[in-house]
């Protein structure tokens, strides 16, 4: 198996999680490099069924000087249990409590598995090949703990009093990816070793579907390092519409309740990009990817983000108009177009889209559940 990825085939990489390699080759069709190069790392923070959580970095080799670099958080972190123990049903089929699923879904993101994780989305890799391709160092935490990247232990605890069995860290593994990126001492001894010279004044964050609660999560750390620029693509950013709407949206306010608390969800729309930008407390460049077809969100959940971030200068904001969850990693043209922007603030021109996609290009500048 591992020869295979090594040659480039793709795999369903079903024991991928048990593989232990630090640099493996990253070929994908869509690089115009051959020294793309793809690290995966453990980390001290467990999964809940007991195994490390990894992420993955992803740079070129042949890097001179300083690289920018992004965090890049996947979709699909929304589950919950049923009857309360890992064995038991989950809200997800299957469960996405556990390692081998957030590794999965990493190299479902990178375009490396045949088999794909979430059928609802299409990942070619087009994304991480477009930053890649532009020199941009990449970090891909893996989130096993199904909290929209919200939980962070001691911090920003998840509700034990419903859930026991779980201590959720999604927020904690997005946080470890900056505090690697700006402290070689925290990276040092937790052995995250990348060959590259970074450059922590260029920093960019990107949430593909519910990864962009991450980016959200990120940004009302304390003290984060400034942020160059935000990506965010098919998010449900105000998760207001999913709470006192049972007949509509009973099962997910049930793992809202256990991610945020019940106390929380009458205000669970201050963790939203919408939230930010009314405070001031966004980059300089915003993009934000949506569209009011989108079969995993309800559109209330996108719509007056995108209407108030289309008003700030600067800001490149989409509707694409289409029945799909997640545009950037399977159309070409549109994931170049948006690296462009993270690294120059050029905004693209609206309907952008790659021929070869299937994307039929319709948007303008502007149902449903979340991480099924």
């Amino acid at each position: 198996m591992l020869l295979m990825l090594l040659t480039g085939c793709w795999q369903s990489f079903s024991d991928l999680t048990t593989l232990d390699f630090s640099e493996v080759p990253y070929n994908n069709e869509l690089l115009t490099t051959d020294s793309a190069v793809i690290s995966v790392f453990d980390t001290a923070l467990d999964c809940p069924d007991g195994q490390g959580s990894r992420f993955a970095a992803v740079y070129r080799s042949d890097l001179e000087g300083p690289a920018p670099v992004a965090v890049v958080m996947h979709s699909g972190a929304f589950d919950y249990l049923l009857e309360g123990t890992l064995d038991g049903p989950h809200y997800q089929t299957p469960g996405r409590l556990n390692r081998g699923w957030s590794v999965s879904k990493i190299w479902e993101t990178l375009g490396l598995l045949l088999n794909p994780v979430d059928a609802s989305e299409k990942n070619d890799g087009a994304l991480s090949a477009a930053l890649t391709n532009a020199g941009v160092v990449q970090l891909y935490p893996g989130n096993c703990w199904g909290d929209l990247w919200h939980n962070e232990e001691g911090v920003q605890d998840n509700d034990y009093s419903l859930e026991s069995a779980l201590s959720r860290n999604g927020r904690t593994i997005a946080g470890w990816m900056v505090q690697t990126i700006v402290d070689d001492a925290f990276a040092a001894a937790r052995g995250f070793s990348i060959p590259v010279a970074i450059d922590s004044s260029s920093i960019y964050l990107v949430g593909m579907g519910e990864g962009g609660r991450g980016v959200v999560e990120l940004l009302m750390r304390d003290n984060l390092p400034a942020v160059a620029g935000i990506l965010v693509d098919s998010s449900p950013d105000d998760l207001s519409p999913y709470v006192g709407n049972p007949a509509a949206f009973a099962d997910q306010e049930a793992g809202l309740t256990r991610i945020f608390g019940a106390d929380n969800l009458d205000n669970i729309s201050d963790w939203s990009l919408l939230s930010l930008a009314g405070q001031g407390r966004l980059p300089e460049r915003v993009g934000f990817l949506y569209s009011d077809a989108d079969p995993r969100i309800p559109s209330q959940s996108t719509a007056a983000t995108a209407e108030v971030l289309s008003m700030m200068p600067g800001t490149w904001v989409e509707n694409r108009h289409e029945a799909a969850h997640v545009f950037l990693n399977s159309d070409m043209a549109l994931a170049e177009a948006a690296v462009e922007y993270l690294l120059t603030g050029v905004v693209p021109e609206a309907g952008i889209s790659d021929p070869d996609s299937g994307d039929t290009g319709s948007s303008d500048t502007g149902s449903s559940d979340t991480g099924s």
